[in-house]
């Protein structure tokens, strides 16, 4: 295998054409990976090694040479593209989930089976911090799939890694009263089945509800009574007033999440205001409520802090 310093030599104008010698092409491939290569060096040449025009054609290439089999260079250009992503629109974005299906899709056809774990737990991490972004639904559903194929292997008689990885033998157990979580390489098959059935219809279900929840309508909560009587009046004041801010924080992002996916849907300049106005208001409708509630408790729940810098930041 010919080894070379990928980040370097995709930032080199000549030396990036030493490429296209690594791997055998069809000649259609050929002319695609060509292609690429010039697009890559014209944008370098003219807007610099960190333009974000610069993430397309590398993540193009980067399926070819998967496609061809050089998982090396795949996985170069992947890293070369995420770096780009990372420079441009900062760390934990969803634009680097499909780099990282791609990533492990590749590690898993060299067998290595850590790796790829390791990596979809870093997806599983990023699908988190994007609960309503319908880009996740096709990476929520693929992991489910990989978790019902493991599950088939295993029942079939097959032990594949992900046994120990996913640690489905493991159980809570009592020594003297105290909880113990034994190990991860032996354990009872039936709780490993029951484990891994779970665990993917869990994901399956997750991808479900959001791409129900993207065919329904953000409901906006209207504040709620103080329900008891019991024990300090102010305390349940406090509890109830925080549960509406809450439900507004999840109202404020539902419409985020919309205004997003109206956009990446490419909607019409209309509904793409309408939704803008809808979604502004429902921040401002936050601040609002977040300084009602400060004034009347003596202050601000964090969670509102972060969720007012996240929105405002976009």
């Amino acid at each position: 295998m010919f080894s070379f310093d990928a980040h370097r030599i995709l930032r080199t104008k000549v030396a990036v054409r030493l490429v296209v010698l690594l791997a055998p092409f069809s000649a259609f491939a050929q002319g695609a990976v060509e292609e690429r290569l010039a697009q890559i060096d014209e944008i370098q040449s003219l807007r610099g090694d960190n333009s974000p025009e610069l993430i397309e054609p590398l993540s193009a290439l980067s399926l070819l040479y998967e496609a061809a089999g050089n998982y090396e260079l795949a996985l170069a250009l992947i890293a070369e593209a995420t770096r780009v992503i990372e420079v441009n629109h900062g760390l934990h974005t969803l634009d680097e989930g499909q780099l990282l299906r791609q990533s492990i899709r590749i590690k898993r056809a060299r067998g290595a089976a850590e790796a790829a774990w390791n990596e979809e737990q870093e997806l599983l991490r990023l699908i988190r911090r994007h609960p309503y972004d319908t880009r996740t639904i096709p990476m929520l559903q693929e992991i489910a799939d990989e978790r019902w194929a493991t599950l088939a292997r295993y029942r079939a008689g097959e032990f594949p890694p992900e046994i120990v990885l996913g640690c489905y033998y493991s159980e809570i157990v009592y020594d003297d009263g105290l909880p113990r979580r034994t190990g991860c390489r032996s354990g009872s098959r039936s709780r490993a089945i029951r484990k891994l059935r779970a665990e993917a219809s869990g994901y399956d279900a997750a991808a479900r509800r959001l791409a129900d929840w993207a065919e329904s309508p953000c409901v906006r909560p209207e504040p709620k009574a103080v329900e008891s009587e019991r024990g300090s009046r102010r305390y349940w004041e406090e509890i109830t007033a925080l549960d509406h801010l809450l439900a507004v924080i999840d109202y404020t992002r539902c419409m985020d999440a919309k205004h997003g996916l109206a956009a990446r849907a490419k909607a019409s300049p209309e509904d793409l205001l309408q939704l803008a106005s809808d979604r502004n208001a429902a921040v401002e409708e936050l601040a609002a409520q977040a300084v009602v509630y400060e004034e009347r408790f003596g202050f601000p729940p964090k969670i509102v802090d972060v969720a007012l810098t996240q929105l405002r930041g976009r």
